[in-house]
């Protein structure tokens, strides 16, 4: 049975989000919490659970694997966040609410269940820490109080982890301020060392004030019109508040509390507005008796810094707010202007360049009609009733490619009116591709074991059958009831059944395997089958999933490629392609010899008889030689006239063994010939050893010549 949903759902979901932990990677805490609570509850099973909107995640999983997350309909913890004290169910097969539960009646096959919620300090009870067994049974009254107490723990570690987010936020904005703010005091260096910044020289004692033409310039005047500057020109130039902090400031450095003064300041400009500017200045003359005589100083014009800084803050309070809504792309809307502002993150996910700054019809034009209509009615309401939203849309983006993304927004309110709309924009596509492939994908499997061509079967670690798919059965000659409980290796013929201890041995070992298997039908004909086996150990019962093709007809086919490829056509001796396949498996340590053949004055043959008496000839040469060889020695017609015998795993007295044994029965071969040998050296090319075989041929040859 489905929990009902909890009164502040829509709350709990929000204050759950703001952890910021969904999907996250395992925490050493969090994996120690389920750890003691296993122990605690002596159960095999503890679980940190936060209950999702339609499923329930583990933030730690201790005892069932790899499982990360289950629906929400299946999970126990849904019950859990209904109430403030620990759920305990004895026997789930027992309780009306949990009997039909698929991970009751399936794997993991819960009997026991006990969870205490995690109640954040808002009330939001957002998960549970949990305990499970697959047995019945009940805690005691100390273990209900150290799960509640890990409940509680949990509760304070993550938003414990929240705040340490926040703070690291924090600090990195710092950062960039101070960053930005040192790039300013750069900036300002430049502009001194370069003369263009306001320069002045104040006399202490008479008040006399000489300025340049940049400082007047920064307040839209000429210095003559300053004329006679004095301090209280400056006075007359400066913002009341501002001129007071120059005075303190002024004051404090001829006192010798302050090597200078650096002060921001506010000039009136000839167009009536202000212009900051940054003063700095300090004593740069004194009597003999130490007292101030005259100060000197250099006035920038800061207007441009003071507004960058004014947008970083807009900036950080924008991503702020929206960093409160979800860990994504943020975006704003002026309701005054109708101008978006975008995030970067926001821009990829439209797929134009950063900095797109759309209007309001060109936003919603990424939407289809239908989704459209629905996010234009969900703003409606949002600034009709001041409640946000937060919807799963359609959307194309600006390349066409068509994708689901998530939007959330809130109404923002100045003075009692709505004046921005900000949210976040969040692509979904994968996840809800996921959702119904996962669904898709059990379907299909079910299918496909009840249809499959192929073997699908599941075994244990005896190798006893559990299941197979009744067209493999079928193939084998058996029915499924046949097969069931018998052992895998009683398919297999008697001289390879050792094969089977060995490949059991491999799964146990590396969790799968891979290969070729043959299995005798009932009629005693092998099948061949190429398999992909998982050992799956989740569970307390462990069992092997199988997965095979036949490829017997393919195996056969490819033999007989094989073979009319590496045959000569005319004699059915090798060609040299068999050469090339054996260097390629050639080890350093391989022995082999080659003796290599030449038919004496074959041209003469042809010349005299014909073609087809030479062929006659080559055909009944490679009759002879093979009848001198080994099975597992190979003979190879090297092209025209020219023979090989290669020899596996003998030395220089078995290649002359083969060799007197061709000398001797030489009257039987079809015409005479010459021979040359060659024993392999340790490391040698194959190709190598085939021509100190033929250097050897042609000195015999020169020999027999005189």
């Amino acid at each position: 049975m489905r929990a009902p949903l909890p009164t502040d759902e829509s709350t709990r979901l929000r204050s759950l989000r703001a952890l910021e932990v969904l999907d996250s990677e395992s925490e050493p805490l969090f994996d120690a919490m389920t750890r003691a609570a296993a122990l605690a509850a002596g159960t095999p099973i503890a679980l940190v659970s936060l209950v999702d909107a339609d499923r329930q995640w583990f933030k730690s999983n201790h005892g069932m694997g790899e499982t990360t997350q289950t629906s929400r309909d299946a999970a126990f913890c849904a019950h859990t966040i209904l109430g403030e004290g620990v759920l305990e169910v004895a026997d789930a097969q027992a309780d009306a609410r949990f009997a039909d539960n698929p991970l009751v009646t399936d794997g993991p096959r819960i009997r026991f269940y006990a969870g205490a919620p995690i109640i954040l300090c808002d009330g939001s009870r957002i998960g549970s820490v949990c305990v499970i067994d697959r047995q019945p049974r009940s805690l005691s009254g100390q273990q209900r109080a150290i799960l509640a107490e890990l409940g509680r723990a949990a509760a304070m570690a993550l938003e414990q982890r929240r705040h340490a987010m926040d703070r690291s936020r924090a600090l990195a904005r710092q950062r960039q301020a101070e960053a930005l703010l040192a790039e300013d005091r750069l900036r300002l260096s430049n502009i001194i060392e370069s003369m263009r910044v306001g320069t002045w020289e104040w006399s202490i004692g008479s008040g006399a004030l000489r300025l340049n033409s940049r400082w007047a310039a920064i307040i839209g005047r000429t210095p003559d019109e300053l004329e006679p500057a004095s301090i209280e020109t400056w006075q007359r130039c400066c913002q009341e508040n501002d001129w007071t902090q120059l005075q303190r400031a002024i004051e404090s450095h001829l006192q010798g509390s302050t090597e200078e003064i650096d002060c921001e300041l506010r000039m009136l400009h000839r167009d009536g507005s202000y212009v900051w500017v940054r003063c700095r200045g300090r004593v740069m003359q004194r009597n003999e008796v130490g007292a101030p005589l005259r100060m000197c100083g250099a006035l920038a014009d800061i207007s441009r810094a003071k507004e960058t800084e004014a947008r970083l803050q807009a900036s950080e309070a924008f991503l702020d707010r929206t960093g409160r809504l979800a860990r994504v792309g943020g975006w704003e809307l002026d309701l005054q202007t109708m101008e978006f502002t975008f995030s970067d993150q926001v821009c990829r996910i439209h797929e134009v360049p950063a900095g797109f700054r759309p209007d309001l019809d060109e936003a919603l034009g990424f939407y289809p009609v239908e989704a459209r209509a629905t996010l234009e009615a969900a703003v409606r309401k949002a600034v009709g009733d001041g409640r946000g939203w937060d919807l799963e849309l359609p959307f194309v983006t600006a390349r066409g490619n068509h994708v689901w993304v998530r939007v959330v927004g809130e109404v923002e309110y100045a003075e009692g009116q709505p004046r921005w709309l900000i949210g976040a924009l969040q692509e979904i596509t994968l996840r809800r591709r996921a959702i119904r492939a996962l669904e898709v994908s059990e379907r299909r499997f079910r299918k496909l074991f009840q249809h499959s061509l192929g073997l699908i079967c599941t075994h244990d670690l005896e190798g006893n059958l559990i299941s197979v798919n009744p067209a493999a059965a079928n193939q084998l000659g058996y029915s499924v009831s046949e097969l069931v409980g018998r052992n895998f290796s009683e398919l297999m013929p008697d001289e390879l059944r050792q094969e089977f201890e060995k490949y059991m041995q491999r799964i146990v070992i590396a969790k799968t395997d891979s290969g070729v298997i043959r299995l005798k039908a009932r009629d005693g004909s092998l099948h061949t089958w190429q398999y992909h086996n998982v050992l799956d150990d989740e569970d307390e019962h462990p069992y092997v999933l199988g997965h095979a093709q036949d490829i017997t007809e393919r195996e056969q086919h490819e033999k007989t490629l094989r073979e009319l490829t590496i045959r000569d056509p005319l004699t059915g001796c090798f060609n040299r392609r068999l050469l090339h396949e054996i260097e390629k498996e050639l080890r350093p340590g391989d022995r082999w010899a080659c003796i290599a053949v030449d038919l004496d004055r074959f041209k003469l043959v042809n010349d005299t008889h014909g073609h087809q008496r030479g062929d006659e000839v080559l055909i009944g040469m490679g009759q002879f030689l093979s009848r001198h060889v080994r099975p597992r020695d190979h003979v190879v017609r090297a092209g025209g006239d020219e023979f090989l015998v290669l020899l596996r795993d003998v030395d220089e007295t078995g290649v002359q063994r083969v060799v007197e044994a061709l000398r001797d029965d030489r009257a039987q071969a079809p015409i005479a010939f010459t021979l040359g040998t060659a024993v392999r050296r340790r490391g040698a090319t194959l190709e190598a050893t085939i021509a100190v075989a033929d250097d050897a041929l042609y000195a015999q040859r020169s020999r027999d010549r005189g």
